[in-house]
């Protein structure tokens, strides 16, 4: 069968547009009920990325939220709203209670009497499907769930040009657990690979995308908005991704989840060959969205084993670009220090220092600095290259 993704406008965040919108986008793939029967645990995992507000891009708006939860609640689902937050938040009660609160997300629960997770077990489980992921821990709401919906938000991604759909459940691996596959995991078609793996094993039911306002430049935390001004709706995650590539101009196969599903026949590689419904890609098409400034970290080698074993460190160095914490930005607060995989990162006279050495080129302290206080830099070769290469 071929993937469908439902494109409907949704100009702003008022609930009454909202709520029409979401609706329609589902309406379009059959119904909620297609995906919903009565009396199920329903799992919204969200991207709560950070504790901040939702004015800031950074998390699935509230007011999609909501619209969700009132449909499966119409279906007679029971909603469960959860995430593992990002590794400057802890993933305890504590922590749950600050990025709830942040988000708007308590408040939803409170209007809507959804419920929010608060349990912060998880399990090792086997996944003998996976391509490279053979077990991994996930935690517990997703194995309770009967059914799971995905609710990612559309954003730019240093290190995979584009975060959506396949990139927001990594989320369902607990805490700073996360870490550990970036500290495992450099080669970034290892993780887009491992994401892949954790997608085929949550088998979400239903993918709705924030789409309203997305974030551009060098996201997923401190790029400037944009408005996009609609939802996706898909069951597939792959397929969802595409097209939302689409609507903001990239080019797919420069994705990296995006380019291994394609190598493994998730899909062809062609945005025009999966079917839209509702409005067309051409006509919420998002001109000049600015792309990352920051490249896959594997291209600074093409690749080349002989290369990344004799040259790696120098091209590090020179051909990627590094993460540099700003004297006047940088509130010494730690988020940097505690979401680092390789726990190089020190707070020295009121300011994150990095160990370059060490660093693997991540980016998480960028990703995770909720104040924007680290910029990622190129060093003066890799400027020269730049520059003469035009910048590409």
């Amino acid at each position: 069968m071929t993937s469908q993704v439902a494109i409907v406008k949704c100009p702003d965040y008022r609930q009454p547009t909202v709520d029409r919108a979401v609706r329609e986008s589902i309406d379009l793939l059959g119904g909620i009920s297609q995906f919903v029967q009565p009396g199920q645990k329903v799992l919204l995992k969200v991207n709560l990325l950070s504790a901040t507000p939702p004015e800031r891009g950074i998390v699935t708006h509230p007011a999609v939220v909501e619209a969700v939860v009132k449909l499966v609640q119409e279906a007679g689902g029971l909603p469960l709203i959860a995430d593992s937050p990002g590794g400057s938040v802890p993933y305890t009660e504590a922590g749950l209670r600050r990025t709830y609160e942040a988000s708007g997300l308590l408040q939803v629960a409170e209007r809507t009497g959804a419920a929010l997770n608060w349990d912060t077990s998880y399990e090792e489980i086997s996944h003998p499907e996976g391509f490279l992921v053979k077990r991994l821990e996930v935690i517990k709401p997703v194995l309770e769930a009967d059914v799971v919906i995905s609710m990612p938000k559309l954003k730019t991604h240093v290190l995979f040009t584009f975060t959506g759909a396949t990139k927001n459940l990594f989320g369902v691996v607990p805490g700073f657990a996360k870490a550990v596959f970036h500290a495992r995991m450099r080669n970034v078609t290892h993780f887009a690979l491992m994401l892949l793996d954790i997608t085929s094993l949550v088998k979400p039911a239903l993918v709705l995308m924030d789409a309203v306002v997305g974030m551009e430049g060098d996201g997923p935390s401190t790029g400037p908005l944009r408005d996009v001004g609609v939802i996706l709706a898909s069951r597939d995650s792959v397929a969802l991704d595409a097209v939302a590539t689409g609507i903001v101009g990239f080019d797919p196969l420069k994705v990296p989840t995006l380019r291994e599903a394609a190598a493994r026949g998730l899909w062809t590689g062609r945005v025009d060959d999966v079917v839209t419904l509702g409005a067309s890609v051409d006509e919420v098409l998002v001109p000049d969205f600015q792309p990352p400034s920051a490249s896959p970290r594997e291209d600074a080698t093409m690749g080349n084993p002989f290369l990344t074993r004799h040259f790696g460190p120098l091209i590090t160095d020179h051909f990627t670009l590094r993460p540099v914490p700003q004297r006047g930005r940088c509130t010494a607060c730690g988020d940097c220090v505690a979401g680092c995989p390789q726990q190089i990162i020190t707070i020295v006279d009121s300011l994150a220092v990095i160990d370059y050495d060490q660093c693997i080129r991540c980016y998480c302290c960028h990703e995770l600095c909720t104040e924007g206080a680290i910029d990622l830099e190129r060093s003066w070769l890799g400027s020269l290259v730049h520059r003469v290469s035009g910048g590409r």
